[in-house]
C-alpha cells in the first residue's frame, strides 16, 4: 500500500475515534449494514460479455452476476459520524479499475463533523453530489441507471462544507479530480462542486455542478458540468422525476459537450408492488465523456416492475432499450434487455 493511501485510511479512522471518545454526547451508535444487487439480463442475438460499453452498473449479459455487494460501518457520536463501506461486484470491475489498490475496493471513507447544527464538514470518499440517481439501485425509481447517471459520478473524494438553513442546503466540494478517490503519485487534480437543495412541500430541487480538472493530462482543460433536477410527489401514488445535464469542455484542441434530458416515473399500485418508467436522451457527440471519438447519441426508454417480497428484499424486472443514433440511421437492429433484479438489505444496531 502506498504512504499516501495508508495516511489517508489512518487519519480518517483516528478521526472517527477521536470523535467518539471525546464526545460530549453520552450515546454512540454504530450500524453494520448489508447490500446486495444480483441480476440476469437476457439479451438475444447479442453474446457480447458487457451490454453496452458506455454502461458501468448491471451491464453483463446472458449470465447470473452480483451488480454490487456492499458492507458498510458507520459511527455516530455526538456532533461526530463517520463510515467505511468495502464493494465487490461487476460495476466495481469496471467503474473503479483505475483506483490505486485498496481504494478499488472502498466505496466510502468519510468523517464529517457538525459545529453546529446547520453547518457540516466532512471529508474523504463519499457519494457524489451530482444528479438525483442513487449508487444503490434499491433506493431508485428504476432499477438500472439512466445513462447520463452511469457517466457522471457514482463517488467523488474531498472535503463538503454544507450549511443549512430552513428548508435549504448549500455545499461546496473541494474535489480530487471528476471520479477519483485515490491519489497517485502525480497528486490531487483540482476541481470543485457546488450544490443547492431546496425542498418544498412535494417538491424537491437540486442543482448541482462541476468545475476543475479530469485528469494529469495538460491536453485535456477544465471540465464544466452543470445538473439540475426535481422530484415531484404528485399524490400518494405516484412520483415524478426530472432533469437536465450539459457540460463542456476542451479536449487535444476539440471543443466538447454533452446534454442530457431525463424523465423518471413511479406508480404505487399496492404496499408490494409499484410500476415504473423512464425516457431518456444522451448526446455526446465528440467524447467529452464517452471514451470513443465517434462519441455517443441514444435515445432510451424502460418499463419495469418491482415487488417487494418483504422488509429487506426488493425483486425488479425491467425492459430497457437504448437505440444509438448511428445504428437507427444505418438500419441496424437494436437489441433490449429484459431484466431480472434481486436487491436485498440487511442493518444491524451493534450499539
Amino acid at each position: 500500500m502506498r504512504p499516501k493511501l495508508l495516511s489517508l485510511i489512518l487519519f480518517i479512522a483516528i478521526g472517527v475515534l477521536h470523535g467518539v471518545i471525546h464526545s460530549t454526547e453520552p450515546e454512540t451508535k454504530v450500524r453494520f449494514a448489508l447490500r446486495g444487487e444480483g441480476y440476469l439480463n437476457i439479451s438475444d442475438g447479442n453474446d457480447e460479455k458487457n451490454a453496452r460499453p458506455f454502461l458501468v452498473s448491471q451491464n453483463s449479459n446472458n449470465i447470473p452476476s452480483i451488480n454490487l455487494f456492499l458492507s458498510s460501518l458507520n459511527i455516530q457520536s455526538g456532533q461526530w459520524q463517520g463510515e467505511i463501506s468495502g464493494i465487490l461486484g461487476t460495476y466495481v470491475d469496471q467503474n473503479l479499475a483505475g483506483e490505486i489498490g485498496p481504494f478499488r475496493n472502498i466505496g466510502s471513507l468519510w468523517l464529517a463533523h457538525k459545529p453546529k447544527d446547520d453547518i457540516e464538514i466532512l471529508i474523504g470518499v463519499y457519494p457524489s453530489h451530482i444528479g438525483l440517481e442513487s449508487p444503490i439501485s434499491m433506493e431508485c425509481m428504476t432499477p438500472t441507471r439512466s445513462i447520463v447517471a452511469d457517466n457522471t459520478p457514482y463517488y467523488q473524494s474531498g472535503i463538503r462544507m454544507r450549511y443549512e438553513i430552513g428548508t435549504d442546503a448549500f455545499a461546496l466540494h473541494l474535489l480530487n479530480g471528476w471520479q477519483k478517490s485515490s491519489i497517485d503519485k502525480n497528486g490531487i487534480i483540482p476541481a470543485f462542486g457546488y450544490e443547492y437543495v431546496k425542498t418544498h412541500q412535494d417538491m424537491n430541487l437540486r442543482i448541482s455542478g462541476f468545475l476543475g480538472s479530469t485528469s494529469h493530462d495538460e491536453s485535456e482543460r477544465i471540465r464544466y458540468h452543470q445538473h439540475i433536477g426535481a422530484t415531484y410527489q404528485a399524490n400518494a401514488r405516484l412520483s415524478l422525476l426530472g432533469s437536465l445535464d450539459f457540460g463542456y469542455q476542451q479536449k487535444k484542441n476539440v471543443h466538447t459537450w454533452v446534454i442530457s434530458p431525463l424523465l423518471m416515473a413511479q406508480l404505487v399500485v399496492s404496499e408490494s408492488f409499484k410500476l415504473n418508467g423512464r425516457l431518456e436522451y444522451y448526446h455526446d457527440p465528440k467524447g467529452m465523456i464517452i471514451n470513443n471519438e465517434s462519441g455517443l447519441s441514444a435515445i432510451g426508454f424502460s418499463i419495469g416492475v418491482d415487488w417487494k417480497a418483504n422488509h429487506n428484499l426488493l425483486i425488479r424486472s425491467e425492459y430497457r432499450s437504448i437505440k444509438e443514433m448511428r445504428d437507427v440511421m444505418s438500419g441496424k437492429y437494436d437489441n433490449p434487455i429484459l431484466g431480472l433484479h434481486l436487491q436485498w438489505f440487511i442493518a444491524k444496531d451493534l450499539m
